[in-house]
C-alpha cells in the first residue's frame, strides 16, 4: 500500500513545481517569450503591409493594361473575323453593356453577321416546367432525332432543351436537319419563351461567345430558401448540358463571365475551368469591366485559329491574355504608357498587329 509520506511527497513536489512555474515566468521567461511573441506580432505586420503594397501595385498594373487595351480594341481585333457568323449567347439582361461591346467588336473584327441570343429563365427555373414539357414534346413531334443523343432518362427536360441550342447552332446537316427544319425548332424555343433571338433565327454560325451573369444576378431574391437551391441546381445543369454539347460541336467557343471583386469561386467559370472536359472551350473573365468584352473577342480569334486557353485577372486565370501576334508586346506597352492611353492617341500600333484570317 501507498502510504501518506507518499502522498505527502507528491503534494510537496506538485506545489515546488508550480512555485519554481510562477518564478520563472514571473522573471525571464515572461520577458523572453514576450519579446519572442511581440517580434512575430511585427512580423506578421510587416507581411500583410508588403502584401497590400503587392496587392495595390498588382491592381493598378491591371488597370493600366485594361485602359490600354480597351481603347486599343478595335485595331487590335480589325480585319481578323472577316465573313464569320457568331452568336453570342447571355443569361441575363445585366450582361447587355458587355454583349453589346462584344458585338461592336466583332463588327470591328470583320463578322458578316452577329446573332445575339439571350437563354430566359423558363429554361431551368423549377416553376416552368410544364412549359419544358410542352416545348420538348412539340421538339418531339418536329425532330426526334435532334433528342436522340440525350433522351437518357438521366437528363431533364431543361438539360434536353439546352443541349438543342448548340446542335441548331452548328448548323452542318447531320442528324438530318436542314435549315428549315432548324428554323422550326428555334421558332418552339422561341414562342415558350425559352430564348430570345435579336433578328433572324441563325441556321449556322462560325464560333460562339456565351457572356453569363454573375451569380447573384441570376438569383431570385423573392424566393424562399429551398426554391431557390432549386433554381440554382436548375440553372447550373442547364449550362453544363449547354456547353458540354457546345464542346462537343468543335464550334470556336468562348465562356465569358462578370466576376465582380475579381471573384470567380463560384458561377460557370468555376464548372468550366475546374472541369478538363471542357478543355477545348476558351474562357475569360472581367465581362464587367472596360476591357472584359475584348478579351473576350481575342480569345474566339484564338479559337478560329486552333488555340484555346483561360484568360483574366482572377485566381484560375492561365494568362492575362491570349498569345496572339495582335497581342504580342502590349503589357510592355502599357507600362510604359503608365495607362494613360498615350498609344491611342498617338496612333501607336501593337507589334505584328497583322490578323491571320
Amino acid at each position: 500500500m501507498i502510504d501518506f509520506r507518499y502522498h505527502l511527497v507528491s503534494l510537496i513536489s506538485v506545489f515546488l513545481a508550480l512555485a519554481v512555474g510562477i518564478v520563472l515566468g514571473a522573471g525571464p521567461l515572461r520577458e523572453n517569450l514576450g519579446d519572442q511573441l511581440a517580434g512575430q506580432v511585427e512580423q506578421l505586420r510587416t507581411e500583410q503591409e508588403q502584401l497590400r503594397g503587392d496587392t495595390e501595385e498588382l491592381s493598378a498594373k491591371h488597370d493600366q493594361l485594361a485602359t490600354f487595351i480597351a481603347e486599343l480594341g478595335p485595331d487590335l481585333v480589325a480585319g481578323t473575323l472577316e465573313g464569320k457568323q457568331v452568336a453570342v449567347l447571355t443569361d441575363d439582361s445585366s450582361t447587355r453593356p458587355g454583349t453589346e461591346r462584344i458585338v461592336t467588336l466583332l463588327d470591328e473584327a470583320g463578322v458578316g453577321a452577329t446573332v445575339q441570343i439571350t437563354l430566359r429563365p423558363a429554361l431551368w427555373a423549377p416553376d416552368a416546367e410544364q412549359t419544358r414539357a410542352q416545348a420538348l414534346q412539340t421538339v418531339g413531334s418536329i425532330a426526334p432525332a435532334v433528342l436522340a443523343e440525350g433522351s437518357e432518362a438521366a437528363l431533364t427536360d431543361s438539360a434536353l432543351l439546352s443541349a438543342m441550342i448548340p446542335t441548331l447552332l452548328r448548323g452542318d446537316a447531320e442528324g438530318g436537319l436542314s435549315p428549315e427544319l432548324r428554323t422550326q425548332l428555334w421558332q418552339v424555343l422561341i414562342d415558350h419563351d425559352l430564348v430570345t433571338v435579336d433578328g433572324e433565327a441563325p441556321v449556322a454560325v462560325d464560333g460562339v461567345i456565351y457572356a453569363s451573369a454573375a451569380p447573384e444576378e441570376l438569383a431570385d431574391e423573392s424566393e424562399d430558401e429551398q426554391v431557390a437551391a432549386e433554381r440554382a441546381q436548375g440553372l447550373l445543369a442547364s449550362q453544363n448540358t449547354l456547353l458540354e454539347e457546345l464542346d462537343r460541336t468543335g464550334l470556336p467557343a468562348v465562356v465569358s463571365a462578370a466576376t465582380p471583386g475579381n471573384d470567380a469561386s463560384n458561377g460557370v467559370l468555376r464548372t468550366v475551368r475546374g472541369d478538363s472536359g471542357f478543355d477545348a472551350l476558351s474562357t475569360t473573365d472581367r465581362l464587367q469591366e472596360a476591357d472584359g468584352p475584348l478579351l473576350s473577342v481575342l480569345a474566339l480569334i484564338e479559337q478560329t485559329r486552333g488555340g484555346s486557353g483561360a484568360y483574366g485577372t482572377t485566381g484560375d486565370a492561365e494568362d492575362r491574355l491570349p498569345a496572339l501576334p495582335e497581342t504580342r508586346g502590349l503589357e510592355e506597352q502599357a507600362a510604359e504608357q503608365g495607362g494613360d492611353g498615350g498609344a491611342a492617341e498617338t496612333g501607336t500600333q501593337p507589334s505584328d498587329g497583322g490578323g491571320e484570317g
